[in-house]
């Protein structure tokens, strides 16, 4: 209710505005869609002084505007923007404020018709943006893509958050907000839990390190004359909820695997698996064998590599199946034991990897 009554005051504040910022409708109609490729042919000049949008040839002002010292007229993938220098400038931590300084007059040229072209950027995206100049705001219409506008704004060198972002569109808001604040949470994770684990690893002489995210209250006790066959040697445990709770929504997995992918790291997987805690019970069977499970526990997982790719994952799951191995106890003793281990071809579950493939 309070986000609601915020919206209606500030749909009083900038009822007059509204189109210029992005066409982000307060009035309660259907929002407004953003500009198509065949909309493009019918708007060629979005004039913010006068507060009009159309054709070049249809706005009489343009020519007496364009000419005036405080103006600037921006050229953004083939539609011109008029606008007043001094509301750039009002901002020179942002990329135009700081393009349209006067310090930097040698490097900025504008082409022969004075125009000054912006890259990278679609026109009807550039449109929410100076919303940021005018009102401090971006008024982001419901239909928007959410993504565009971060990048836009990461580009542009604009704040992206709840104070200039407007937008009826809370799920996809949230969403940004939350890929952001992953991915600056699981840099801290890197270097305060994750890095400590792999240099000890790669001081082994290992190429490759394989942890397993515990909770704190997990515990780990395994029979030391029948352990499970989960390649101990190669594998390393981290104690933490706080990671444990984090790497529990695919999200947040996406976001690690791409910061670890952005560090130079390969053969990235992340997913979940099962992972023996202790011994659940022991059954003698006939001829002496013995037989052990253990307890399983499903348990955020991360697999990389500081080295070259490989044709072929060396990867053992950690499935929770009951497969066993016979083991010789003695060499003069015919006793065997049977542990249940997973078998080496089943792989552990990556959902990242099964989106991308069903994608394709």
């Amino acid at each position: 209710n309070e986000y609601k009554s915020y919206l209606s005051d500030m749909s009083l504040r900038r009822k007059s505005s509204s189109d210029m910022g992005g066409g982000c409708n307060r009035s309660g109609a259907p929002p407004t869609p953003l500009a198509t490729d065949n909309d493009k042919t019918k708007v060629d000049l979005v004039n913010l002084i006068t507060g009009k949008e159309g054709l070049v040839a249809d706005d009489t002002s343009f020519n007496g505007l364009k000419d005036q010292e405080d103006t600037l007229v921006l050229l953004v993938d083939g539609v011109r923007f008029l606008m007043y220098r001094s509301l750039l400038l009002a901002h020179p931590e942002t990329m135009l404020g700081r393009m349209f300084d006067e310090n930097n007059s040698r490097l900025v040229r504008p082409n022969e018709k004075g125009e000054f072209r912006i890259e990278n950027v679609s026109w009807d995206i550039f449109k929410i943006i100076l919303g940021f100049y005018r009102i401090r705001e971006l008024a982001v219409p419901y239909d928007a893509n959410m993504n565009d506008i971060k990048e836009a704004c990461d580009y542009f060198l604009i704040p992206f958050n709840i104070q200039t972002i407007v937008s009826e569109n809370l799920s996809s808001l949230m969403h940004e907000l939350s890929n952001d604040g992953a991915k600056k949470k699981f840099e801290c994770f890197l270097q305060s839990d994750i890095v400590p684990k792999m240099a000890e690893t790669a001081m082994k002489g290992e190429r490759e390190c394989h942890i397993v995210c515990l909770k704190d209250e997990d515990v780990v006790d395994w029979d030391e004359e029948y352990p499970p066959s989960v390649g101990e040697d190669q594998l390393t445990i981290i104690k933490s909820s706080e990671i444990n709770r984090f790497l529990k929504y695919i999200e947040n997995r996406g976001i690690a695997k791409a910061v670890l992918q952005e560090k130079g790291l390969k053969k990235i997987r992340i997913g979940i698996e099962g992972f023996p805690t202790h011994k659940e019970k022991v059954k003698v069977k006939q001829h002496g064998k013995i037989q052990v499970t253990y307890f399983y526990v499903q348990r955020p997982f991360i697999v990389m590599s500081w080295e070259k790719e490989e044709l072929r994952s060396r990867h053992v799951d950690f499935a929770n199946v009951s497969t066993f191995q016979l083991v010789q106890t003695d060499a003069n003793n015919t006793d065997q034991v049977e542990v249940n281990t997973p078998p080496i071809n089943l792989n552990a579950v990556d959902e990242i990897e099964q989106i991308r493939q069903q994608s394709q």
